[in-house]
């Protein structure tokens, strides 16, 4: 009765109506990828019992040894007592009141610290819930990640501390962060839309363009898995900062994107990684560079060209082929999802009755590039696509996946590649491993 309900439901909408319902149903139960890295970020975090001696970089010191980085906790709280149920089991409601992590005993006293390093310290300890926090601590290592990094400098821009991604992300302490920006007297000039995550290399840098979130930081584990001697940098949205001044149209957006590309590669041929989102920047970037007699490697993470405009009846009966597989698999975690993937719809008026500051200026962000997505005329493209698949549910939704890469380019010219992993976790450990061998063998130097 439920599968005939919801098939009914399907069959009712109209065809662009279904396109996107389908898609949006495709993303929340394969990827969950936009809220993955658009609203929140998962880490791990170990409590630990122990005693006057704990020593936070020994213990660092012996999982590094033992287990692989993405098993190494990001948070190490220590206890004097495990808390306990009646029964004897972890209370793990109990655990998550727990806020505080040891660190090792500051090396700056308070008495010496700049304002603004005093200001960063507060802003620190505010976002990351815990305290002390030492100017020298790596925001990374002591459980920063890329949504809070959004809300440090949303925080630190309202005292005055005009800080970029791309400036936490190259000076990832208080300290170097602080003399970054007595070094960087005009960082309320422009936006950078150029995050620098690996500069140093010979061969052609690889450019990755953010999804649907607008930042850029889950790109940072690229940097320890592709070859050494390869540039990174990511392109970032600009309202990331609470500034309300965003990009209208996917055009305009590109073609800034290609001014901060040809800052640091004044020529072509460009490998730029596209995922989700930026799939229609890498569409009208290569339209944009064969104008300027520019070639173009578009790298296609796992995701399906123009999905809200190019419908047709094979993709929706391979999504609904998809959706009903899952479905059959696992009926109540399908049902949940889909209610879930209905939030998306009203996730706009509720940031916004009931959201923090930072949560309503990021899903500003969202909106615009959802709106502007939307709004993109897509065209047949010159660009060369090296398209990285992994495995689908259904072997027909791979094919659909394919065929619209290839009705977009002008010459048919698609290479594939097959990874291990899933969308959603393309870029973490331990899948970006593998990820990362795919990329470099689909970038052209």
């Amino acid at each position: 009765m439920i599968e005939t309900a919801l098939k009914n439901r399907i069959e009712a909408l109209s065809p662009m109506s279904r396109e996107l319902f389908l898609h949006k149903v495709e993303q929340s139960l394969q990827s969950k990828s936009e809220q993955n890295q658009g609203s929140d970020t998962k880490r791990l975090v170990a409590y630990v019992k122990g005693n006057d001696n704990f020593d936070l970089a020994q213990l660092k010191s012996y999982l590094s040894e033992n287990l692989p980085d993405f098993m190494i906790p990001s948070l190490i709280v220590p206890l004097d007592e495990i808390p306990t149920l009646p029964n004897g089991k972890v209370d793990k409601n109990r655990l998550s009141e727990y806020k505080e992590v040891v660190s090792k005993k500051p090396t700056t006293n308070n008495n010496d610290l700049s304002e603004a390093e005093m200001k960063l310290s507060t802003i620190w300890e505010e976002v990351l819930n815990f305290s002390p926090i030492d100017i020298n601590d790596n925001f990374f290592e002591i459980g920063g990640d890329s949504i809070l990094s959004i809300q440090i400098i949303a925080k630190a821009r309202k005292e005055g501390l005009m800080i970029s991604p791309n400036q936490l992300f190259e000076h990832q302490t208080i300290a170097a962060l602080c003399k970054s920006m007595a070094e960087k007297v005009d960082a309320t000039e422009k936006w950078d839309f150029l995050v620098p995550l690996r500069k140093e290399g010979t061969k052609k840098p690889i450019f990755c363009v953010h999804s649907g979130g607008g930042h850029v930081f889950f790109y940072n584990q690229l940097v320890e898995y592709l070859k050494p001697n390869r540039p990174i940098y990511a392109l970032q949205s600009s309202g990331l900062d609470g500034n309300d001044d965003m990009h209208e149209s996917i055009e305009a957006m590109t073609a800034d994107y290609i001014k901060a590309m040809r800052v640091v590669q004044p020529e072509g041929p460009y490998n730029v990684l596209v995922y989700c989102f930026s799939a229609t920047i890498g569409n009208e970037m290569a339209i944009q560079l064969a104008k300027l007699n520019q070639e173009i490697n578009i790298i296609v993470m796992d995701t399906m060209a123009s999905p809200w405009t190019l419908g047709s009846s094979e993709r929706v009966r391979a999504r609904v082929r998809s959706f009903f597989k899952r479905f059959y698999k696992k009926p109540l975690t399908s049902i949940k999802l889909y209610f879930e993937d209905r939030f998306w719809r009203i996730s706009p008026m509720w940031y916004k009755l009931f959201g923090s500051e930072n949560e309503k200026a990021l899903e500003k962000v969202k909106i615009n590039l959802r709106n502007i997505c939307l709004a993109y005329e897509w065209k047949k493209h010159p660009g060369k696509v090296s398209l990285i698949l992994t495995e689908k549910p259904h072997e027909s939704l791979q094919k659909v996946t394919i065929d619209s890469w290839k009705e977009l380019s002008a010459e048919g010219n698609i290479e594939l590649y097959y990874t291990k992993g899933n969308h959603r976790t393309l870029f973490e450990k331990p899948d970006v491993q593998f990820v990362s061998e795919k990329i470099d063998e689909a970038i052209t130097d």
